[in-house]
């Protein structure tokens, strides 16, 4: 669903601005989201899903820790989904 509005009072003779926001898509539900420094823990938690029959999303970030701010680790975010997302075609 596409919302179009007018994003200022136009002035008289011209043309309104207009901006254009789409609805995200609806997809499956989160069910919870965790977040690991161990990709065992990670590896765990991604077989279990897939044992599950259920979706979930990976991310990966850069985190520096407070007590050596020289050096960055990476980090993990888990989000188990209620079903499988269907795959996006254009972002491959």
């Amino acid at each position: 669903m596409t919302i179009d509005y007018a994003a200022e009072a136009p002035e008289t003779g011209a043309e309104p601005a207009v901006e254009s926001f789409e609805e995200p898509a609806a997809g499956p539900a989160v069910i919870y989201t965790a977040y690991f420094s161990a990709v065992d823990e990670l590896v765990e938690h991604v077989k279990a899903a897939e044992t599950l029959n259920l979706g979930f999303r990976v991310e990966s970030y850069l985190v520096t820790p407070e007590e050596a701010p020289d050096t960055q680790q990476v980090e993990f975010e888990f989000t188990l989904l209620n079903e499988q997302p269907v795959r996006d075609e254009e972002r491959d």
